[in-house]
């Protein structure tokens, strides 16, 4: 989630507060048990959140008992997901007309597995990867809560099982169960309340082979060539992979790796809260609120021996065992009084806040399993083979005094003010605590004597805001630890001395990211709110951004400190309209629709101002982070004339692609490449349906962007007219005889750099999804009556992600990136699933 785009170079998530508990990560809790969700984006509201709000705060209220009777409910589905969309990648026959093609442009002989002429040639294999790895997945959760209570208490309990099969051979697989609950009273003077939470989540992840680092699963299977087939009973662990010198490929058999191999996670995450209010005198209350946040983790990785093929063997059997726990606890005291004098209203609230956040993990490695294979490092006998290592941190947040002032005069004129004062560990002591505030006004025009409006106005709001916020998320829990390497000898002639060197230096003006906000806003109903329309134009200035900046490797430190070098301004417009029907009939419909627009701009960079440069994009001063930056083309050489009179490109032949010589200095090089577009939409927007007719319901959700560019990587793997399969585009190859074409000449080793960035694998982000569609029935009241028991009965059909319209060549334009400085690169995110469930609400 990005509120208003970007704010940090590093971390962006917003801030999540789950009744009254603050997290990072809101996940692990079903989103059946939310009864409102509310976001803040700016400072003026955001202020009284202090640290780790600067990224916006998303305020999460699950559901609380009512009083009356106990009341049983059940909401479930059950489901199927299947990937939308797959690539169109060449066949056999395709896969070895190009690369028989890019050999022979190198000067090459023909692979074996590829020349009909050979003994080798492979005929008789053809695998469709990607029909073979997309399966079918299945998806089904089942929620039953408990409520009810008096006027002295109230309760909600919930039980949740959920559980989600994925869309690819062996995984990824979810599941959960969830345990939860809420309970509030009061007596006398004293009010009370306690939430608990309590998650088991069991993960069977996607793995990569240990030995070649992290990969790309879905880059992996589109380009895996068909001549490889997908099991093979000759090599060990029973699975295909392909031979240096019959098929010359690197290609991993993605299907055999995540049947081989084993990556499992379980996450247990308890979450509870208490709170009891005193009113001591009428409107005087005194709150104590204290939550804890914590989770218990385990992830295992087991590699065994197999053999995946050239590059792609494992002859020592791998296993890893990592666990641990990180919890966050949080003690608030806070004080309010209310009061009104004539027509004014005023609200105050002053506290203070404590929070810790501590870590704890453990991690063990152990080679040269024997087999039969057991998961215990108690199995392996030789002591060199097993490792243990692991850490613990700590981080204090102080919130010394916070406070808030709500003024209301004849709910004419509105006034709020915040304050908060934070302080973190994470900092030096000298830039420990930082101040941030925000104020905010609004005035209901429509309230005026003086002003006669139409009557078609309902309400007529001018509203506006101003605030800072800090932020500390880039900083790591000790930042500013010096390490010192006590062992960094050195020779003094033909003498070794010892010595000690430190090898992690910080900056020690490291102090908070600060967060301007500046916003205007109007919101506006009519015929009696009938129709309404709220818009509001805002300016994030945020300073002091901690950037990664590089220094000489003499200092003899290893790492980059982080320094507070960077600034960005984020400017965009926002606004909802929507339509209520009259309810007077038996048909009744809502229509809404939104639109937002961000456009960021980097006022300045550390470094001494030098660019950042990510995949495909060049962050720069004056420009906005991650903007796509790659060669611009103009076409293919169509003969050794026109190579000759082009700018000198080294290795360029007839079929080549042809680069623009963008700084006329006659020589492509990285000085040619340009600014290609901006990863950032030019419009965010979204619309919502939703009507009933007598019994029935049916609701639409459609969303999606405008303007943006996507920096196609996959899409890039396919078009290289190397050993790797292709897309089926690349069949339309430069040939003499075929010159009417934009993709060049196939040719091993790709002298003239065809595939290096450009402009040929950016593409529109545009889309318009249908992303959500339900159609409902509840059976009505007069029958369910009779039955005595059944309080209601619904049952629906949904459907979520369900058509695109995109000219986007990926499989999804809405893909996961890291959202700064790499956000318009695909290089194989997971394809969004498409869904279709029905479900049944029931209360008793």
């Amino acid at each position: 989630m990005r509120i208003r785009g970007v704010s940090s170079l590093i971390n962006n998530n917003p801030l999540y507060i789950i009744d009254g508990v603050p997290t990072m990560e809101p996940f692990d809790f079903p989103t059946t048990d939310i009864e409102s969700l509310q976001v803040i984006k700016d400072a003026s509201a955001g202020a009284i959140y202090g640290f780790r709000g600067a990224n916006g705060v998303v305020i999460i209220t699950t559901k609380k008992g009512k009083n009356g009777a106990m009341k049983i409910n059940y909401n479930g589905y059950v489901g199927y997901q299947k990937n939308p969309k797959t690539l169109s990648v060449t066949d056999r026959v395709g896969y070895q007309q190009i690369a028989n093609a890019a050999e022979t442009n190198a000067g090459l002989s023909l692979a074996p597995g590829n020349d009909p002429s050979s003994s080798k040639f492979i005929s008789n294999v053809n695998t469709d990867w990607q029909k073979s790895a997309f399966k079918t997945g299945y998806t089904q959760s089942h929620d039953l809560g408990l409520s009810g209570g008096n006027e002295n208490m109230s309760y909600n309990v919930a039980f949740d099982y959920f559980n989600q099969t994925g869309t690819t051979v062996s995984g990824p697989s979810y599941t959960r169960y969830n345990l939860s609950g809420n309970i509030q009273g009061k007596k006398g003077i004293v009010s009370f309340g306690t939430k608990f939470a309590y998650t088991e989540g069991d993960y069977n992840n996607l793995a990569y082979p240990h030995l070649h680092g992290t990969g790309n699963q879905i880059v992996d299977l589109v380009t895996a060539i068909p001549t490889m087939p997908i099991y093979d009973p000759n090599r060990v662990g029973g699975y295909g992979g392909v031979d240096q010198n019959t098929q010359r490929a690197i290609s991993l058999n993605i299907i055999g790796v995540n049947n081989l191999l084993n990556s499992t996670g379980q996450r247990n995450r308890m979450l509870a809260s208490a709170w009891m209010e005193i009113e001591f005198i009428k409107n005087l209350k005194y709150r104590l609120n204290a939550s804890y946040d914590r989770n218990d983790f385990k992830n295992t990785y087991f590699d065994p021996i197999y053999d995946l093929g050239w590059f792609y063997p494992n002859t020592t059997a791998y296993y890893s065992d990592a666990r641990g726990n990180y919890y966050t606890a949080l003690i608030e005291n806070t004080l309010s009084y209310k009061f009104d004098i004539n027509k004014h209203h005023v609200e105050l609230l002053a506290g203070t806040a404590y929070q810790k956040d501590k870590n704890d993990n453990l991690t063990g490695i152990a080679y040269n399993l024997p087999q039969p294979y057991l998961f215990s490092f108690d199995n392996v006998s030789n002591t060199t083979d097993k490792t243990v290592f692991g850490n613990s941190n700590e981080r204090k947040f102080y919130s010394p005094i916070f406070g808030r002032v709500n003024y209301n005069y004849d709910d004419r004129y509105l006034l709020t003010a915040n304050y908060r004062r934070d302080g973190t560990s994470q900092l030096p002591e000298y830039n420990r605590f930082g101040n941030f505030a925000g104020v905010s006004a609004g005035w209901n025009i429509n309230k005026e004597k003086f002003l006669h409006l139409p009557e078609t106005i309902s309400q007529l709001k001018l509203k506006a805001g101003y605030g800072t916020l800090g932020n500390v998320n880039a900083l790591a829990f000790y930042p500013y630890q010096a390490v010192v390497n006590a062992n960094a000898s050195y020779v003094f002639g033909n003498t070794l001395a010892s010595g000690a060197t430190q090898t992690q230096v910080f900056d020690q003006t490291n102090k908070w990211e600060q967060k301007r906000t500046t916003n205007v806003g109007i919101d506006l109903s009519l015929f009696h709110d009938q129709l309404s329309f709220s818009s509001e134009y805002y300016v994030n200035k945020i300073k002091g951004i901690l950037l990664s900046v590089p220094i000489p490797i003499s200092v003899g430190a290893i790492n980059t400190p982080l320094v507070n070098a960077a600034s960005f301004t984020n400017k965009g417009i926002e606004f909802t309209v929507t339509y209520r029907s009259r309810d007077t009939g038996p048909f009744n419909y809502t229509i809404s629709a939104n639109a937002s627009t961000v456009k960021n701009k980097v006022t300045s960079l550390g470094n001494g101002g030098n660019p950042i440069y990510g995949a495909y994009s060049k962050t720069a001063v004056g420009g906005e982070v991650g903007e796509l930056y790659a060669f611009k083309t103009e076409g293919i050489f169509k003969d050794a004339a026109d190579v000759a009179a082009h700018a000198t490109q080294t290795g360029a032949a007839p079929g080549d692609v042809k680069f623009v010589d963008t700084n006329k200095d006659g020589i492509i090089n990285d000085a040619d490449r340009v600014y290609l577009g901006s990863a950032i939409p030019k419009l965010y927007y979204g619309f919502n349906f939703s009507a009933n007719y007598k019994n029935f319901d049916a609701s639409v959700f459609i969303q999606g962007n405008y303007g943006s560019k996507i920096a196609n990587g996959v899409y890039q793997s396919l078009m290289t007219g190397q050993y790797t399969n292709a897309s089926t585009d690349e069949l339309n190859y430069w040939t003499p005889t075929n010159t009417n074409t934009n993709v060049p000449r196939p040719i091993i080793g790709d002298p003239n750099a065809n595939n290096r960035n450009s402009d040929r694998f950016i593409q529109s982000g545009s889309y318009a999804r249908l992303q959500t569609a339900q159609l409902g029935y509840t059976l009505p009241a007069s029958l369910l009556n009779r039955t005595h028991v059944i309080r209601s009965f619904r049952v629906y059909l949904s459907g979520q992600n369900l058509y695109t319209i995109t000219k986007y060549k990926g499989f999804d334009p809405d893909f996961i990136n890291d959202g700064t400085i790499n956000r318009g690169f695909d290089y194989g995110s997971f394809p969004n699933p498409r869904t279709l469930l029905v479900g049944l609400q029931l209360g008793l």
